[in-house]
């Protein structure tokens, strides 16, 4: 018994292998326990040694509009278990003419259209409102990306203004450090509007102009050097002889790494990986045949038409890939790769986004 007594845990392992795995939500609590756990708890290389683990436990979010009779409401956030439940995770103020921004894993980045952009950390319950960059326009599409820049110890966030009638500006804004907006340097290509922004290995990335586009490629955009390069994207499938695209393409991030999503009517879905980022060397992973059978309930097929595609969200820890449908976000699907199958599930809602759990304050260190 005496041996027991003495027997602890060396605080070397303590704080470098167990406690940067743990869920926020226990770490807030244990930074009352003692001054020497606040400390540990409150400091930067902790900080960012637990935001490193904690972007293997990604969460689904799924936003509800929560209105009641009378007046404005708020938002209701729930989290998609790996058993494919909704459970719920916290709750937004909500504002009129909101648009959810999916870019990095760190904050839920939503745009209020009257206001301008809340970025939220909801893990710490705290939140930031940046001003539209002096180039917003309501009758313009825009495109947002966000990252943390570890050099800096700080978020950027990035806006372009796209206008068919002049070239697109690029606005960045540093927060806790810039007081207004800054223009940055003009991408080198138009960008296409629409689809997402994934912020990968300290990059953020968008498809130029055209979908459809033999010479399409990919728009790197360096957050700590604030520099654009082109990149180009993998040997995949298209139209005989014309050289277009087949349907919709689209780039997303999954488990740290790059995708580019290719999907082909009436055959398939590609999933393409960027497996090493430094010499551009992409994998085809996955494959999702549109031939075998499947389990749908009311009717609906899942097929690929002119009109919507199939783009993946995550993938489980059982392997499991899920699927949204980009015309209709409240279609989601699971397609197992072990047998073939695709489940749809009964979830309803429109805004969904990827957010991994982090003690990062949003104004940075």
């Amino acid at each position: 018994m005496d041996r027991m007594k003495d027997q602890h845990i060396p605080e070397e392992l303590l704080v470098n292998e167990i406690l940067p795995w743990l869920p926020v939500k226990s770490l807030l609590r244990f930074k009352s326990v003692c001054k020497a756990w606040h400390s540990t708890i409150s400091n930067r290389d902790f900080i960012e040694s637990h935001r490193h683990h904690s972007q293997s436990e990604v969460h689904v979010l799924h936003f509800l509009e929560d209105i009641p009779p009378h007046g404005i409401g708020s938002i209701n956030v729930e989290r998609l278990t790996q058993e494919g439940q909704l459970q719920h995770y916290y709750r937004l103020s909500q504002l009129q003419n909101n648009d959810l921004i999916n870019s990095c894993h760190d904050l839920v980045v939503i745009h209020y259209k009257d206001y301008g952009y809340l970025l939220s950390n909801p893990a710490i319950q705290e939140s930031v409102y940046l001003p539209h960059p002096p180039s917003w326009s309501d009758d313009l599409l825009e495109v947002v990306g966000v990252g943390f820049v570890s050099s800096l110890g700080k978020y950027k966030v990035v806006h372009i203004t796209c206008d068919s009638q002049t070239e697109d500006t690029c606005e960045v804004f540093t927060v806790g450090m810039d007081n207004s907006w800054r223009i940055g340097k003009t991408p080198p290509s138009s960008i296409y509007k629409f689809g997402h922004t994934p912020y990968v290995n300290g990059n953020l990335h968008k498809l130029t102009e055209s979908d459809k586009d033999v010479n399409t490629k990919i728009l790197v955009f360096s957050l700590e050097k604030e520099t654009w390069i082109v990149m180009t994207l993998p040997d995949h499938p298209r139209i005989p002889q014309t050289g277009i695209y087949c349907w919709h393409i689209e780039l997303r991030e999954i488990k740290g790494l790059l995708c580019f999503i290719c999907c082909i009517q009436n055959k398939s879905i590609d999933i393409w990986m960027l497996r090493d980022y430094g010499n551009k060397v992409w994998s085809n992973d996955f494959v999702i045949y549109m031939t075998l059978p499947r389990a749908m309930p009311d009717g609906l097929s899942f097929q690929i038409s002119d009109n919507y595609g199939y783009f993946p969200l995550n993938v489980t820890s059982d392997g499991r890939i899920l699927l949204q449908m980009n015309v209709r976000y409240d279609r989601w699907f699971y397609y197992d790769p072990q047998d073939g199958t695709v489940q749809q599930t009964d979830h309803k809602g429109v805004y969904t986004t990827l957010y991994a759990e982090n003690l990062v304050p949003i104004s940075g260190f």
